[in-house]
């Protein structure tokens, strides 16, 4: 299956930290759960996409979204605490909470949340690894496979790893570079639930004009995919930031795949 070319439009930003710099979005993305992002102009330098990054946008139905969310959300129940599961029924049989079109529970408290990752990473979030076993053991009707498979066909034919990721509300994954000694030389992520931005940040020379890191952002909406190849794995740290009062406002299921490290001699 052919990689679709990244779709983008370069659109002047408001200021989200120290400085004015561009950000690059889907061109279906400016309306979010109805809400407009307003941008502003700058005289920020053109920028362009990293090599060795791609961006496919509506990858999955909202029907496969659903069926993917529900069995992931499933695995990280299973794999936590049992006091957190038996919060979970209890609060939907008494009629307290009801789980969204999205297939989420709607309230972070309804959930276990970690409050750091052991590296400081990952801030308010669940993560778990989960083998091609344990997605067969969700799969009822043989649908879950079908998607995974589709998705699989972006990377290499063998030697895969995934795990499932998943962001509270107010969640957030700060600037970093994946150890490279852990995976191989491709990074393929799938995005459910709230639409959140990635932040590419250069780690090299390339600056503004007050000598600031360049970024480019990009808003990652449900449904879609996106792969980082060498070099973009190591030229940019990447991070889903805290962006005040805009896009960020719900949580967010991530599925990421990647090829495993080729064994030195």
């Amino acid at each position: 299956m052919p990689i679709a070319p990244i779709v983008t439009r370069l659109i002047p930003v408001t200021r989200l930290s120290r400085c004015y710099l561009p950000l690059i979005v889907p061109i279906r993305a400016f309306h979010t759960n109805n809400t407009h992002t307003t941008v502003h102009h700058h005289h920020s330098p053109v920028p362009v996409v990293p090599t060795g990054f791609t961006y496919i946008p509506g990858f999955l139905s909202q029907k496969e979204q659903l069926s993917l969310t529900r069995a992931a959300l499933a695995h990280l129940d299973n794999v936590g605490p049992t006091a957190a599961r038996r919060k979970q029924k209890r609060l939907i049989a008494d009629g307290s909470v009801s789980i969204d079109e999205h297939g989420f529970l709607p309230e972070d408290s309804c959930y276990e949340f970690e409050q750091g990752h052991f590296d400081g990473v990952i801030r308010h979030y669940r993560e778990a690894r989960i083998t091609d076993p344990q997605w067969a053991s969700l799969d009822s009707d043989g649908e879950l496979i079908t998607i995974l498979q589709r998705i699989k066909s972006l990377l290499p034919s063998v030697g895969t790893q995934c795990h499932v990721l998943h962001l509270s509300s107010r969640g957030e994954i700060l600037p970093h570079i994946d150890n490279v000694d852990a995976s191989g030389s491709i990074i393929l992520g799938v995005s459910l639930g709230s639409a959140r931005v990635l932040r590419l940040e250069s780690v090299g020379h390339q600056t503004t004009e007050d000598g600031l890191p360049l970024y480019y952002e990009l808003l990652l909406e449900p449904g879609s995919c996106y792969i980082q190849r060498d070099p973009v794995r190591y030229t940019h740290k990447h991070s889903i930031p805290k962006v005040p009062g805009t896009i960020h406002r719900g949580q967010r299921l991530s599925i990421m795949m990647r090829d495993m490290p080729t064994p030195t001699s």
